[in-house]
């Protein structure tokens, strides 16, 4: 009646009010507004989509790139390889240059790779010396002045040559060429060509797998290979376009013109080697072809979802229309099918639920009683867990209460004591094993539960399941505590490491053999040195005295003769002296075979093997530039350990720069970080990259019949004194030795 007032009021009042939406363009406008978030999720998510398949197709692609240059790559280092190992052969030694014997050896080597090495002389870079594809002896052809042994002669780098159309034998051949290098000169250059199906080998199966066209581009857009139509390669070059985009670029992808003047999409990869790019290209149609189905696919998925949910939503807003209408009509009771609104049933659920009430107190006692078996069958089933995770383990694990009896045992901790579970549990050690095993357990244990903090320690025991025989094992025993945090008892695992500790000290018993290896090894190249030195002051010595006799034969006291006799013993006792330290350089170095652990001065021990060295050797003048401090950079070390490891780096040195006008040879020391650091120069032709990486490694020797222990045991030796030993390329040619050592606590350096 109100509301019918006031409309008639508006409406003398010349208001005319719009008609109010119903309820089911309300729910219909909801719906549009729940729809549009989930619409614009799906396009969103389809066009993510397509990018991801796009980047995919792009990843397969640069994938397939990296793999084909990946193993041209390797192909042509198996090439360079094999020319860099002929390069090296004796029989090229400028004292042995023999052709022949090298015709024949390098003959062999090609014939494995089914082509021929070509060698010129820098003598003669006009005129091959050796060509293994021609008979021994005949005419061989000249060698045209930008050929690949031309530069690789004049440059001395490795030289990579793409292929070139060669009517005589009507092939296309790649060509490397290595410098042949002697006493740092380059002496020539060797030459091997390679076919250009082995260098499209790699490429061979891209094409059939990709539907796609492989290919190698060279300097100036020159096509080094290609997949399919490998015949084509020599005869055309790539579009300019794709070399200028490339540029300097390792790596990466290109949309453009194909080699066959299609829109493709390219992946390349620069091969390290020789800057060769190997492209991997597919039509831009085949491309699309393999993301825009599934994209398409989505969208009608989409589509078909929105469709669907329209659809749902029309006969959800149906459903909920109808109760209201049937309320209108007055009916309580909902026919099936019409949808539930709590608003219209609460009323109703009120009566029903005093009525349910006693029902409901059942249900809710049954599902208590399911949910307590339920947990009743969790619990067993994680005490079979526990059961099996311990009895699965080697190690012997065990449980002890408060009173140190055994809770919990595995077959391991029984076997130890030669009894099955069953018999350990409920007892202690004291009723198990030996009175003085079982008072060792019981302090450890105590000792332990009355800390509250897990404890590890190895000892040595005799256990009755071993025979009685003593056996070294490994525990660690931590606290039990209850639900209240309460120590309720131990935890304890024990291993057995008697093997272990047996296998370590044989281990410790080579390393001390191969130091005592490389100690006569350097005693004896230090041995003939000294005594080379020790020669010429006790020869000085023999003749200042028999000049001195000869000065004294007159027995008139002329006093000219006796000042000059005094002179020539004075100088024999100075050459007397001079052996004296000479010798006593040598028992320092020799020192004592067991560890002596002292504080002890680098400086001074690193002058005196400079000394040492230089003595060895006969040259008292040995150019090394020392950078030392002869006090400060004190440690904690054996002195006459070092000091081996000293002289064989200064002999390794010196060794390696033999003959060089400028050896480079330096040490200093330093203190940097709270460390002692040594490093040993050398100007010497410095290290190769495939003995670098294992040069400390036994029996590995850049020296011709070098034992390959030296460095090894140097770092043995450091690394036993909590340092380190590094080798690295040093500024201007040449190598670094690196050790660093921790100082010694400055309480101790006084």
């Amino acid at each position: 009646m109100l509301a019918a007032a006031r409309r008639r009021d508006l409406a003398g009042a010349g208001q005319v009010r719009r008609p109010a939406r119903g309820l089911r363009g309300h729910l219909a406008l909801l719906g549009a507004v729940l729809l549009l978030p989930g619409l614009l999720l799906g396009g969103g998510m389809t066009y993510d989509l397509a990018v991801r398949l796009q980047r995919k197709a792009e990843d397969d692609l640069t994938t397939s790139s990296r793999a084909a240059a990946l193993a041209v790559n390797e192909e042509l280092e198996g090439a360079l390889m094999v020319l860099t190992t002929l390069a090296t052969s004796p029989h090229l030694d400028p004292a042995t240059w023999r052709l022949e014997s090298f015709h024949w050896q390098a003959r062999e080597v090609a014939a494995q790779l089914e082509t021929f090495v070509i060698l010129v002389t820098i003598e003669d870079l006009g005129q091959q010396a050796v060509n293994t594809g021609q008979p021994l002896g005949g005419p061989l052809p000249s060698v045209p002045n930008g050929a690949a042994s031309v530069i690789a002669a004049r440059t001395g780098r490795p030289t990579f040559v793409p292929p070139v159309y060669m009517p005589e034998i009507d092939r296309a051949l790649a060509i490397v060429a290595v410098p042949v290098i002697r006493g740092g000169q380059v002496r020539g250059a060797l030459a091997m060509p390679l076919a250009t199906s082995r260098i499209e080998q790699p490429l061979r199966p891209l094409p059939d797998a990709l539907g796609s066209t492989a290919f190698i581009l060279g300097p100036a857009s020159r096509l080094v290979a290609r997949q399919p139509d490998p015949e084509r390669t020599i005869t055309r070059s790539a579009p300019a376009w794709i070399s200028e985009a490339i540029g300097d670029r390792r790596r990466g992808i290109l949309r453009g013109e194909g080699l066959d003047g299609l829109p493709s999409v390219m992946a390349f990869k620069r091969l390290p080697i020789n800057d060769w790019v190997v492209v991997v290209s597919v039509g831009e149609a085949e491309e699309r072809a393999t993301w825009q189905p599934v994209v398409l696919w989505r969208l009608g998925l989409v589509a078909a979802l929105l469709l669907l949910a329209v659809a749902a939503m029309l006969l959800l807003i149906r459903r909920l229309m109808r109760p209201l209408e049937n309320l209108v009509d007055g009916t309580t009771v909902q026919p099936p099918g019409t949808a539930r609104v709590a608003e219209f049933e609460a009323l109703a659920a009120a009566v029903v639920a005093a009525q349910n009430a006693p029902r409901r107190e059942a249900e809710a006692a049954r599902r208590a009683a399911e949910e307590n078996l339920l947990l009743t069958r969790e619990a067993e089933d994680e005490r079979r867990l526990l059961k099996s995770v311990v009895q699965s383990v080697p190690e012997a694990i065990f449980v002890k209460d408060t009173e140190l009896r055994y809770v919990l045992v595995n077959r391991a901790a029984a076997g130890a004591f030669g009894r099955s579970e069953d018999e350990v549990i409920g007892r202690t050690d004291a009723e198990l094993t030996h009175p003085d095993v079982a008072r060792e357990m019981t302090l450890t244990d105590r000792a332990m539960m009355n800390s509250g903090i897990t404890q590890e320690y190895e000892n040595r025991v005799v256990l009755p399941g071993h025979g009685h025989e003593a056996r070294t094992y490994l525990t660690v025993k931590g606290p039990w505590r209850d639900s209240s945090g309460r120590i309720a008892g131990l935890v304890s695992v024990a291993r057995d490491v008697t093997l272990r500790r047996a296998t370590e000290e044989r281990l410790r018993t080579a390393e001390e053999a191969m130091r005592r290896i490389a100690r006569a090894d350097s005693l004896t190249a230090m041995g003939v040195g000294v005594a080379h030195e020790l020669n010429q002051p006790l020869t000085a010595v023999a003749n200042f005295l028999r000049a001195g006799a000869r000065w004294l034969q007159d027995d008139s006291p002329d006093p000219a003769r006796i000042g000059a006799a005094r002179e020539a013993m004075q100088e024999a006792a100075a050459q007397a002296q001079r052996a004296g330290e000479i010798v006593r350089r040598l028992r320092d170095f020799i020192g004592r075979g067991e560890t002596d652990q002292k504080y002890v001065a680098l400086g001074p021990l690193v002058a005196d093997g400079v000394a040492l060295i230089c003595a060895a050797r006969g040259e008292e003048s040995l150019p090394i530039a020392l950078d030392i401090a002869i006090n400060g950079c004190i440690v904690m070390a054996d002195e006459v350990q070092l000091q081996q490891v000293f002289v064989n780096l200064l002999r390794n040195a010196i060794e390696a720069t033999e003959g060089l006008k400028d050896r480079g040879l330096s040490v200093s020391l330093r203190q940097e970080e709270g460390r002692a650091v040594l490093r040993f120069a050398d100007g010497g032709p410095g290290l190769p990259p495939e003995v670098k990486e294992r040069l400390f490694e036994p029996f590995v020797s850049t020296k011709e019949g070098g034992m390959g222990i030296g460095l090894a045991i140097c770092r043995a030796i450091v690394e036993a004194h909590a340092g380190r030993i590094t080798a690295m390329a040093r500024e201007g040619g040449g190598t670094v030795m690196r050790i660093d050592l921790p100082l010694a606590p400055a309480e101790g350096s006084g």
